[in-house]
């Protein structure tokens, strides 16, 4: 029998993740070789169509996935019973949370080194020397 989940986890460089099944329960593993080898890597919270079976550990793991015909725009967004995002949405709004912080952090950077260098030239001896060099700057 298939179900239809969405691929919550994703590690490219191990070739493993996770899929939440779209009725709800527990997520299960599935490996890059339960994929179709067409070349396509796995998508953070696209809809895959997938059989369940027991894996070598004896835990439920997806086998045989395909994409699904159904769109991610179709689906609800993903919540937990709380009303907290799942899945591929909220690591994809971690990952907006970090990038935003470093952004921040690298503003604040350059503020803080164009400060420097504003403060060093507005010294009291650096005038005269940017006056006379402005004087004899090319088109005056």
């Amino acid at each position: 029998m298939r179900f239809e989940g969405r691929l919550s986890t994703w590690t490219a460089l191990r070739g493993f993740g996770s899929i939440a099944p779209l009725d709800g329960g527990q997520e299960l593993f599935v490996h890059i070789s339960a994929f179709p080898p067409d070349g396509e890597q796995p998508v953070l919270g696209e809809v895959l169509s997938f059989e369940v079976v027991s894996g070598r550990d004896g835990r439920k793991q997806a086998q045989r996935v395909m994409r699904s015909t159904r769109k991610l725009a179709d689906l609800p967004p993903p919540t937990s019973p709380g009303g907290r995002l799942q899945g591929a949405v909220y690591h994809q709004r971690r990952q907006l949370q970090r990038r935003l912080r470093w952004a921040t952090a690298c503003a604040a950077l350059l503020l803080a080194l164009g400060t420097v260098v504003w403060l060093d030239l507005s010294r009291a001896d650096a005038g005269p020397v940017l006056t006379q060099h402005l004087a004899h700057a090319p088109g005056r």
